[in-house]
């Protein structure tokens, strides 16, 4: 069996633009090219990998499988060639940093500052991602490095930043703003703004309140730290989110509430590949970790007793 990587190349091509015509042109090649080289692909994996639907492909459960392994090992090669080039050259002169949307809209983008400083010809790009897409993104070889939860994954290390917890976030003129702490049934009872489902604090919540039976349904959501802060100070209801959100983001007219019995934390910290071995990589890592030491994430902790504190690792 000889599978090509421009054959791997066409699938993806395929599985993303589900149309044969959009997907030929996406790799320049003719539509009875495309379709003769997936002919091919089939008869050598001995699989059918796509069902026709119309003008589009729909992908059968061995062509899932194939996308994902194949879009795995084309971010590799491409990486590889372009790590060989700069070689070549002396030195990889790039990084690619996929971050949590907090800490991307803060000290990720110091700690690239710093670094641009110190390289000025080297290229930094910086990803605002998902967790699951962080962790997809490291895997495959699409980011050098990720800012995120710990995905537990046997191919990648996890170095750890900070932990932080969930916090009812309120205006100072709410009747809770005062309390040092509240619950979670008094959290489920005036959080009607929620972070849009499929982000990490969401599933945190909801994972919460199902403990103690209740459902989570917000009547407003958005995805931006800066949209729910805004919706917050203007008085539209009161939001769950993490500490950190609080303490990159200091506002008199704001508060954070910690939510307690138990204390929700979670876990932060750098993933990397197990076979990762960069210098651009560590000196990024330990530039970051000045920049946490610096602030006040470290002290960000409500302390509330171990015994109901339940660390949320994912």
């Amino acid at each position: 069996m000889d599978i090509s990587y421009r054959q791997l190349k066409a699938f993806i091509a395929l599985a993303e633009e589900q149309n044969f015509t959009y997907a030929a042109e996406k790799v320049h090649i003719t539509q009875s090219a495309l379709s003769q080289m997936m002919k091919k692909l089939s008869q050598q994996l001995a699989s059918e990998l796509y069902q026709r639907k119309g003008r589009k492909i729909e992908l059968t459960e061995a062509g899932n499988h194939l996308y994902q392994e194949a879009r795995f090992i084309v971010n590799r090669l491409d990486k590889l060639v372009q790590e060989n080039h700069d070689r070549q050259h002396g030195y990889n002169k790039s990084l690619v940093v996929s971050s949590l949307y907090t800490l991307c809209a803060s000290l990720a983008p110091k700690t690239l500052n710093d670094l641009k400083r110190r390289y000025p010809d080297f290229t930094f790009r910086l990803i605002e991602e998902r967790v699951d897409d962080i962790t997809h993104s490291v895997l495959e070889g699409r980011a050098d490095i990720g800012i995120n939860t710990n995905p537990n994954h046997p191919d990648l290390n996890f170095d750890l930043l900070f932990r932080d917890y969930l916090c009812l976030v309120c205006r100072q003129d709410h009747p809770l703003a005062e309390l040092d702490a509240i619950s979670w049934e008094q959290a489920h009872q005036f959080a009607s703004i929620g972070v849009s489902p499929g982000n990490s604090l969401r599933t945190l919540a909801d994972e919460a309140f199902s403990r103690i039976g209740l459902t989570y349904d917000p009547e407003f959501s958005a995805s931006h730290t800066s949209t729910l802060l805004g919706m917050i100070a203007s008085g539209l209801g009161c939001a769950i989110l993490s500490s950190t959100i609080g303490g990159l983001n200091h506002s008199a007219d704001i508060r954070f509430i910690p939510i307690v019995k138990p204390v929700q934390y979670r876990l932060v910290g750098l993933i990397t590949r197990k076979e990762m071995q960069r210098a651009l990589v560590d000196e990024f890592t330990l530039i970051l970790k000045q920049h946490v030491g610096d602030s006040n994430l470290l002290a960000a902790d409500p302390q509330m007793g171990t015994s109901e504190d339940v660390p949320i690792l994912c």
